[in-house]
């Protein structure tokens, strides 16, 4: 059969979206053109368009799509990515595009729609609210004190130590096992008995209509196996798959998929399994690699990088190596260079170390200074300082804890909605604190973590209102609650209590009384004494502008200016130094793509900084990689 050139590819993606107004690779058209009932992978490197040329293959298939009854799934793993995809859908194919059949959502979405929520309960037992059987999903990190009849005590006298229902779950193993969601919880060795009991607090849980995510995907997973209509009839209804980022397939996810393969199902992967990196998600990179290979999913290629330059794709095309221990495809960078130097190795000292956010600042400056165009500088807000973990980013800027009392939520929520200037991430962090302290006071954490803990008894708009009016009353001075000047939490907590006991009423229907609330409301233990403000107060390095910190997972899939990336000082955080970034260790090739992440984030400026180590082996193949020490 005669090939196509590019023009005639064109030509027959525009027959079907005319309104196609992009300049696409040949190998973006391959892959729109390629046959829909025979199963691919698109291994697409950083930058590549994929997530633009997967909604454009969609709107290509949907407009040519003739029945009104069985449709295509697109599946991602954000709300933002789906609905990115959706938007591109929209934009070639139609506004009616997205619309039934079809379905453009996260994979959680599509689970918990057609699997989940209509049919689990035939499983567990659970009997409903109200005719409703749908489940309520319950985030794994959360300590619910209704979630207390679920616990299990894992370890005897003196060092008492329970095991919470929402800490593990199971795994789509034969036979099914349990597995840990908690870094602090280890069942590797636990005992057969124990091991029951925990199985049937886990079921119990199951039954009163509750579930993590990591659950639902197992209850998905035995109602289909053990239901082969329902299985059936599944694949029927969506025979063809697209899953988006499918390096972030968890086991159970990909054991879900092996289900519908098996009864016919046609399922596209698209994503780069360099950067897999959920392994504490129980994402295993080589079962999806078993999984491409073993269906004989034919791979497609996308090789041009529109994201970054040359020289910084060449060190992702290193890092690469480093994971697969094979030579990289090619990668073309199609950023223009703007300075001399794009990637460039720095080593600091102890002492050093909490001045390298300026010396980046400073660094930008001193490039753009040399730049004439306005529109061609590195801008600071689209730039980034990156480490493997928070608690390296600490010793540049303090963190709010993470496992704040309840009043202590309550007043770091003032903190926030004090703030002035007061940004949107101020008001979203106030209310989110504020909303969790009320749900765990008032309603025993009965409350959506994703709306501000919204109890059931007040609809989203309500209970933000709810909230707002609490924070500007809290905050009236006459209240003694804010500001907290001179205020040990010993008095604060006083001035608190008096407050919200005349508030209390305002609460539609609280599960716990006043009288039953009042005794929980005390200063945090061993700080009676301590001011509040001393307990609060954010001891932040001062630097002459701001920039974003945050970590290697926070960033995956975004395009930035610049990035600084941080090593660790030592190998304590697992990924976190920087020869672990070069390992060539088995169990370490999820640390190589950490860095490959990470790296493959900037346009235009690529810096690692690493401690200064005497006779550092690993400084020369940082320099291979391409960097240029300074």
């Amino acid at each position: 059969m005669r090939k196509l050139s590019i023009e005639e590819k064109i030509e027959l993606v525009k027959a079907r979206l005319n309104s196609l107004d992009r300049n696409l690779s040949e190998e973006q058209l391959d892959f729109i053109l390629h046959p829909i009932n025979q199963a691919c992978y698109l291994k697409a490197c950083p930058g590549s368009g994929k997530t633009e040329v997967v909604g454009i293959k969609a709107a290509y298939e949907i407009s040519g799509w003739q029945d009104k009854f069985i449709g295509l799934a697109v599946l991602s793993f954000t709300k933002n990515a789906a609905k990115e995809i959706a938007d591109r859908i929209k934009k070639f194919g139609g506004t009616n595009a997205t619309q039934h059949p079809h379905f453009i959502v996260t994979i959680d979405s599509w689970l918990h729609g057609y699997v989940l929520h209509p049919f689990a309960h035939k499983s567990t037992g659970y009997k409903g609210k109200n005719s409703d059987k749908s489940y309520r999903l319950i985030d794994n990190e959360e300590k619910y004190d209704f979630l207390s009849s679920f616990k299990t005590n894992i370890s005897t006298a003196p060092n008492y130590k329970d095991a919470w229902v929402n800490d593990y779950y199971f795994e789509c193993t034969d036979p099914v096992s349990l597995q840990s969601q908690n870094r602090y919880l280890d069942l590797s060795n636990i005992s057969v008995p124990l091991s029951k009991i925990l199985q049937e607090n886990k079921k119990k849980f199951l039954k009163a209509g509750l579930a993590t995510y990591a659950d639902a995907e197992f209850l998905c997973y035995y109602l289909l196996i053990k239901n082969p209509g329902i299985l059936s009839n599944l694949v029927k209804r969506f025979p063809i798959i697209i899953i988006d980022e499918c390096q972030d397939l968890s086991n159970n996810q990909l054991e879900i998929l092996k289900l519908l393969n098996q009864k016919g199902a046609i399922i596209h992967f698209v994503g780069d399994n360099n950067q897999s990196i959920y392994e504490f998600k129980k994402v295993y990179v080589e079962k999806i690699n078993t999984f491409i290979s073993e269906n004989k999913l034919v791979e497609m290629l996308l090789t041009k990088n529109f994201r970054s330059n040359q020289k910084i794709v060449n060190v992702s095309i290193g890092l690469e190596k480093y994971n697969t221990g094979n030579t990289a495809n090619h990668i073309i960078g199609n950023e223009p260079e703007i300075t001399a130097k794009s990637c460039i190795l720095w080593e600091y000292t102890a002492a050093e170390f909490s001045q390298l956010p300026q010396k980046f600042i400073v660094h930008l400056k001193r490039i753009n200074s040399a730049i004439p165009l306005a529109e061609t500088k590195i801008e600071i807000s689209k730039s980034s300082i990156l480490a493997r973990a928070h608690s390296i980013l600490s010793g540049f800027r303090s963190l709010p804890s993470m496992d704040l009392t309840k009043i202590e939520l309550f007043a770091n929520a003032l903190n926030c909605w004090a703030n002035n200037p007061k940004t949107g991430k101020d008001m979203q962090n106030a209310l989110q604190q504020i909303g969790k302290s009320i749900s765990m006071l008032a309603y025993d954490g009965n409350g959506n973590h994703q709306h501000q803990y919204c109890p059931d008894v007040y609809n989203q708009i309500e209970w933000r209102n709810q909230l707002c009016d609490l924070i500007v009353k809290a905050s009236d001075t006459s209240n003694l609650v804010y500001p907290f000047n001179g205020l040990t939490w010993s008095q604060w907590s006083s001035n608190f209590k008096s407050f919200l006991s005349g508030y209390w009423p305002n609460f539609h229907s609280p599960i716990n009384d006043w009288d039953s609330v009042k005794g929980k409301i005390m200063a945090p233990k061993g700080f009676a004494k301590v001011l509040v403000l001393d307990t609060l107060k954010a001891n932040q390095n001062n630097y002459s502008e701001k920039i974003r910190m945050t970590t290697f997972h926070d960033v995956k899939g975004e395009t930035l200016d610049a990035v600084l990336i941080v090593s660790a000082k030592d190998k304590k955080s697992k990924g976190g130094h920087f020869e672990q970034w070069l390992s060539e260790e088995a169990d370490e090739k999820e640390f190589v793509r950490f860095a490959y992440v990470a790296s493959s984030r900037p346009k235009h400026l690529l810096i690692w900084a690493i401690p200064k180590i005497a006779n550092n082996k690993f400084k020369d193949k940082i320099i291979k990689l391409g960097f240029e020490a300074e």
